[in-house]
């Protein structure tokens, strides 16, 4: 048996402590890499999710400035074929881009859709203001689209009627007037009128008008007024279209007053209106405002050329005597059953026959543009 010296049992210890001490330094150095493997794993994927958010909200700032650079605030839908339109067109242009409105979103109205679709573009275009450019027709179907929202209507009357630029005092001779209140006049809200027509086969359609509606004699008018003199003599056309169909039939009708009792009628026309005014200032229901809060229905039932004499002086004198075959009704809402088809018109617009017609106000639901 070999024995050690003290000497050689100290450096054994002093090797083997060395040893451990090796040992713990490589194991220790090994955990330290492991952790800071770790460390810079996390870095480096918190460093790729930061990149991808910069990227991120790099794009979305590209997407809104985009769309900022695109975004329109006045769109103007346009009856192309009226007269001056390409004069309108650019003086609309012009006055918007002086007001720093930038460029100004341009639909033109065709002969299949004189505005729907253009003010429903308009309005998804997130414009501040739709300025209708045309005639009765083209107000109507651009209001029917903006009813209910914060999108402004601004009128350019470049009809023949011209009807409610007439009942909202707008200058209806001077273009560059009207086109100033619809980019920088003042707002009023107004009453529309919902109108639910119902055809001969029991289908109903929904449509709004601004104006009046209207079934019978008025609705023969404008069905049959003749372009041509429209062209030469505006309104008066309208005249000498009513003097040809004025003699007609009366048809039996029930009319229905905010869901009172039922009346029955013989009428040769039938008027829903939510203003009054007429061309030339005729004051056809002195009563219709289109921001009372009412609608306004006038009974015509003739029975002879007298009774119309009678009719159109108490027209004139301003409705000042109560004559039995004109009579006049106020409410909100009025439902009128005929017993045969009966043509109809709103704002103008021929609608086709009906039996039936179901007209509700709805109060302050449209925002025009007036002159300051």
């Amino acid at each position: 048996m070999n024995s050690e010296t003290p000497l050689e049992m100290v450096l054994a210890v002093i090797a083997l402590i060395a040893v451990a001490a090796v040992c713990v330094v490589l194991v220790w150095n090994h955990v330290r890499v492991r952790r800071l493997s770790k460390q810079v794993e996390r870095l480096r994927s918190e460093r790729q999710l930061l990149v991808d958010r910069v990227d991120q909200l790099k794009t979305q700032v590209d997407e809104q400035s985009g769309d900022a650079a695109g975004r329109h605030e006045v769109a103007l839908v346009i009856n192309p074929v009226k007269n001056r339109a390409d004069e309108v067109r650019k003086q609309v242009l012009a006055a918007a881009r002086d007001m720093g409105m930038g460029e100004v979103l341009v639909l033109e109205t065709t002969e299949e859709d004189p505005g729907t679709q253009m003010a429903a573009d308009a309005k998804a275009a997130g414009v501040r203001v739709v300025i209708a450019a045309g005639g009765d027709g083209t107000v109507r179907t651009v209001a029917e689209q903006l009813v209910g929202t914060d999108v402004r209507l601004g009128i350019v009357p470049m009809g023949t009627g011209n009807l409610l630029a007439r009942n909202l005092d707008l200058p209806i001779t001077d273009f560059g007037a009207c086109i100033a209140a619809a980019l920088n006049g003042t707002t009023k809200t107004i009453d529309t009128l919902d109108v639910r027509l119902e055809g001969e086969d029991g289908e109903r359609h929904r449509h709004t008008a601004v104006v009046i509606g209207g079934v019978g004699l008025d609705a023969e008018v404008m069905g049959d007024t003749r372009d041509d003199l429209k062209a030469r003599a505006g309104w008066i056309a309208y005249g000498e279209a009513g003097l040809r169909h004025l003699p007609g039939d009366r048809q039996d009708a029930t009319i229905t007053m905010d869901g009172g009792s039922p009346r029955r009628y013989k009428v040769r026309s039938v008027l829903v209106a939510n203003c009054g005014t007429l061309q030339g200032g005729l004051e056809l229901l002195p009563d219709a405002k289109p921001d009372d809060g009412l609608l306004d229905v006038m009974v015509l039932s003739p029975r002879h050329v007298l009774d119309w004499a009678r009719i159109a002086a108490n027209t004139l004198v301003g409705h000042r005597v109560k004559i039995p075959v004109m009579e006049t009704l106020q409410g909100t809402r009025v439902q009128v059953r005929f017993d045969k088809p009966i043509v109809s018109q709103l704002d103008g617009d021929s609608t086709g026959e009906v039996v039936g017609i179901d007209a509700r106000l709805v109060a302050d639901s449209l925002t025009v543009m007036l002159p300051r």
